[in-house]
């Protein structure tokens, strides 16, 4: 309810203030949904980041996974809350189980994790949000980026652990992340 208030309000005063017009309120009030949500978002998972002392984990967890969320899409809550929760609960996961591989199986962990995002990716992006459907060209275009998106996270990731071995961990939350973003690109989640 927050986000929708302080969305509403600043789409009304932009309206007021004839900065955009009557047609144009719902785009911009959608708009303004996103851009406070994520800004919400962000500083939450930043404070829980803070109260952990993980706050270079949640920025590679929030950097990799909202990258290829922005464009492969996914499933989506219906409420921002709960978005949050969630979103919370497995960045902590990610960390968690990222800091908790040895070194001596990371490599294998990477390259699954890798894998099955590549194939959740071919097989299911983009993912369109109900509330903005994507169109024939929009499509193609987020299909193509959230595959760039892919192979330049895989390379990256494999390059980093191959040149820094003691990197891995931070390289394991990255994969786990991504394969977070895959894992809400399948058809289980349609209702």
């Amino acid at each position: 309810m927050f986000i929708d208030s302080i969305s509403k309000t600043i789409s009304q005063k932009m309206l007021d203030a004839s900065i955009i017009s009557i047609e144009d309120k719902d785009i911009y009030y959608y708009g303004l949904q996103l851009i406070v949500s994520t800004i919400v978002k962000g500083m939450g998972l930043l404070i829980i980041a803070l109260l952990f002392d993980k706050v270079v984990e949640a920025l590679i967890f929030i950097g990799a996974f909202g990258l290829l969320r922005i464009n492969a899409g996914g499933f989506h809550l219906d409420t921002y809350f709960k978005c949050f929760v969630v979103t919370s609960a497995f960045m902590m996961l990610c960390i968690w189980i990222g800091n908790m591989i040895p070194l001596s199986i990371a490599p294998y962990i990477i390259i699954c994790c890798l894998a099955m995002t590549a194939l959740f990716i071919l097989l299911y992006a983009p993912v369109d949000n109900p509330n903005r459907p994507l169109n024939g060209k929009e499509y193609k275009k987020f299909r193509v980026r959230s595959l760039y998106i892919m192979y330049f996270f895989a390379i990256t990731i494999i390059l980093v652990c191959f040149i820094k071995t003691e990197l891995y961990k931070y390289m394991c939350i990255a994969s786990l992340s991504i394969l977070f973003e895959g894992i809400t690109l399948l058809p289980v989640w349609k209702r």
